[in-house]
């Protein structure tokens, strides 16, 4: 190994996002995209790194919810890319150039967490070092207790470059080791010059930004189960209905269509709660009028869908709520009719809010020209792995998914005639960039005034199961 890294400049770029050990683990690699696709997106991010480069990354830390709980267990959405491994205290190391250990050519090493039959009793089956070789492809698999030590890496021959994020590490017992490593990589660090993980940050915007076809299977898929859950919920919302009912709606057939969790805290606000972006206490119960603003997604296979529709409670809109909501799906259909490959994210936002700007210059809400509080967000964001996914705020690409989500929000007490306050709407899709222009994939969702009004017309779960809506 020795004579391998001697003679080589090596830029290092260390991305760590937290480890831990003795605790909760993932039982299979099962993720809707197979080990071949990892292992080309693992040479298509070696391919980004400098020569003679070096990247090592570290798998989430599990989270303590309460005394002896945690939360469930998600990966670093970079480590799950590059390998599909969803279980912690593992570390992944690609070299941009294959560096000779042992007598062999090596240009990856993954290390995972022992078998252990008792933990797994408790807490779910591990990969273990042949697991991970047989599931996911890797020649080099080592257990982590290794790490830095086999096989036989000298790592002081790595030069003084290394960068570090230390602001996700945490403490507690669960953390030692993580904290361990880390020292050992700072003692080596006696650097002249230090690439910064904005460097590596980049990379992976870089290389995730555009999907693969093996990808937007798996997100088309989050975004159908995303949608299904706001189309049940629309037909389960009446006078009586609470907050967290609603969300259990959706959550309900989230889970039913097969996802595993939600992409983010569900958003279900109502009254003068849809006017607060991101309202998650969903706590209001016996709903008797006004509007309900729903931002909820599913995750599937680790992608994430982003769907946002508001609606009201009595199943028909005021002339008030109509008028406001209109506005908004205007400028929605202008925010969609810009993404097209060449346009940016800039443009798509200029357009939908010049439809929101002159809408409430027209109904008196605001002066010409004048700024006004009630669309303070920007249009949308990268969608997949994330819900805020990688990338940046420039031209779109095909293969691009970005959402185009307007709004306009007027809570009580805000300078305009109050019969606008308490009022708050954001209609949000989904939109894959293509070749030619775009696809709204949560077009199937329904957004016109009519075919809302019309689907709360039919019976929902909550009436179907005869559950108390107060």
């Amino acid at each position: 190994m020795k004579s391998g890294f001697k003679h080589c400049y090596l830029f290092v770029f260390i991305f760590i996002l937290g480890t831990s050990v003795d605790i909760q683990a993932q039982s299979f690699f099962e993720d809707g995209l197979d080990s071949e696709f990892h292992k080309e997106r693992r040479q298509a991010f070696r391919e980004l790194l400098p020569e003679n480069g070096v990247a090592v990354i570290f798998n989430n830390p599990v989270k303590n919810r309460s005394n002896d709980t945690d939360f469930n267990y998600r990966p670093n959405s970079d480590f799950y890319y590059l390998t599909g491994f969803r279980e912690p205290n593992a570390a992944l190391i690609i070299f941009r150039n294959p560096q000779t250990i042992e007598g062999e050519k090596v240009s990856e090493i993954i290390y995972v967490q022992p078998r252990d039959p008792r933990k797994e009793q408790w807490d779910g089956v591990r990969l273990g070092v042949e697991g991970v070789k047989e599931k996911l492809g890797f020649e080099h698999a080592y257990v982590n207790s290794e790490f830095m030590k086999s096989p036989n890496i000298d790592w002081n021959s790595l030069g003084p470059l290394l960068s570090f994020d230390m602001g996700t590490i945490e403490g507690g017992s669960h953390n030692a080791p993580l904290n361990e490593m880390v020292t050992k990589l700072r003692a080596m660090s006696l650097s002249k010059e230090v690439p910064s993980n904005t460097a590596l940050n980049q990379m992976m915007g870089k290389l995730r930004v555009v999907k693969t076809p093996e990808e937007l299977v798996v997100l088309e898929k989050a975004i159908i189960i995303s949608g299904k859950g706001h189309m049940e919920s629309f037909k389960s919302i009446q006078p009586g209905v609470s907050e967290r009912a609603i969300q259990a709606v959706h959550e309900f057939v989230h889970k039913a269509m097969g996802a595993e969790d939600v992409s983010y805290g569900s958003i279900v606000g109502s009254g003068n709660n849809s006017t607060i972006l991101h309202y998650v206490e969903n706590n209001v119960k016996n709903l008797q009028e006004g509007l309900v603003l729903m931002d909820v997604g599913a995750e599937y296979k680790g992608y994430s869908g982003d769907i946002t529709r508001t609606v009201p409670v009595k199943g028909v809109f005021s002339p008030e709520e109509k008028a406001i909501y209109e506005i908004v799906l205007k400028a929605l259909e202008a925010g969609i009719e810009a993404c097209h490959p060449g346009s940016d994210f800039q443009k798509v936002g200029e357009v939908a809010r010049k439809v929101i700007d002159e809408g409430l210059v027209e109904l008196g809400i605001v002066k010409p020209g004048e700024r006004h509080p009630y669309f303070p967000h920007g249009i949308g964001h990268h969608l997949g792995l994330d819900v805020h996914d990688r990338g940046g705020y420039g031209k779109l690409e095909p293969g691009m998914v970005l959402t185009v989500e307007p709004g306009i929000y007027i809570p009580e007490g805000s300078n305009t005639d109050s019969k606008w306050w308490k009022i708050g709407v954001r209609i949000e899709d989904n939109i894959l960039i293509t070749e030619n222009g775009h696809k709204n994939l949560s077009s199937f969702v329904p957004k016109t005034v009519e075919d809302i009004e019309s689907i709360m017309k039919e019976e929902g779960i909550l009436q179907k199961l005869g559950l108390s809506l107060k």
